[in-house]
């Protein structure tokens, strides 16, 4: 039996610890035990700590792919009931989602839900440099959370989530207040998909056709299936939908709260 397992995406700082630690200290039961997949290059947060002594969750540190892929099978199903593999905000977004679809091929873990949190504090600031990599996140979501939101104009947030219901987003949108944590942790656990993307689905182009006798296209057509946007690449290898790297405006964002904070 496959261990249900969330992918969670974000920037640094964005709070992604803090609401695995919420949902787990919430939302699991006593029988429960979760492996927490976080990458070496993560710089420490102030819930590692409650994460790695919580009674029923532990961290696993991956230092790649292959190592990743290495722990994720040596996992104990009969153990662990959960997994909450935080990506590496040190590299590219779609770079994350990729390795994830080939650790969930291995068979170990099936994927349950894609949370992604916006840092708004960030996109507020820098909203020209960062929109198009909270458009990516929105796009990979099963859940929208939106943290960082202190210094933020409320209307800023609601057109944020004004924008992505215009775009017929699918996903559920939850706020995250300032100690990071959720109003509903259940319903972030709930397997069902939410997300734009299809790299994680089983497709049957005939299926997906309707075809019958009387319902024949008269031109020829494609059985293949389009590919992601953020995944398909170009003949160099080179992404056609490249993000840009937003880590740097992550960390301004957080001196330019830091100065709101001494003006207050």
């Amino acid at each position: 039996m496959s261990i249900p397992a969330y992918l969670v995406l974000g920037t640094p700082g964005s709070g992604r610890c803090g609401v695995v630690d919420d949902v787990i200290a919430k939302a699991m039961g006593e029988n429960d035990f979760c492996a927490v997949f976080i990458s070496r290059n993560e710089a420490p947060t102030d819930f590692d700590k409650k994460i790695a002594s919580a009674p029923n969750a532990g961290f696993v540190h991956y230092a790649g792919l292959e190592d990743a892929a290495e722990k994720m099978l040596a996992l104990d199903e009969n153990k662990i009931t959960h997994v909450f593999y935080i990506a590496d905000s040190t590299k590219s977004l779609a770079d994350e989602v990729e390795n994830f679809k080939l650790l969930v091929d291995g068979g170990k873990i099936r994927l349950a839900r894609i949370w992604s949190l916006i840092d708004c504090g960030m996109l507020y600031f820098f909203q020209n440099e960062t929109q198009a990599y909270a458009d990516a996140l929105s796009h990979f979501a099963d859940c929208l959370l939106l943290s960082r939101r202190s210094y933020v104009p409320n209307k800023f947030v609601n057109d944020l989530m004004l924008r992505y219901e215009k775009m017929r987003q699918p996903h559920l949108v939850e706020l995250v207040d300032k100690n990071f944590r959720v109003a509903h942790p259940i319903e972030l656990l709930i397997e069902e998909a939410r997300r734009i993307t299809m790299i994680f689905d089983d497709f049957d182009p005939i299926d997906e056709l309707d075809l019958d006798e009387e319902n024949l296209p008269e031109e020829p057509f494609s059985l293949e299936r389009k590919p992601d946007p953020y995944m398909l690449r170009l003949n160099n290898g080179m992404r056609a939908k490249p993000l840009p790297d937003v880590s740097e405006y992550a960390a301004k964002a957080r001196e330019l709260e830091s100065a709101e904070n001494e003006n207050l």
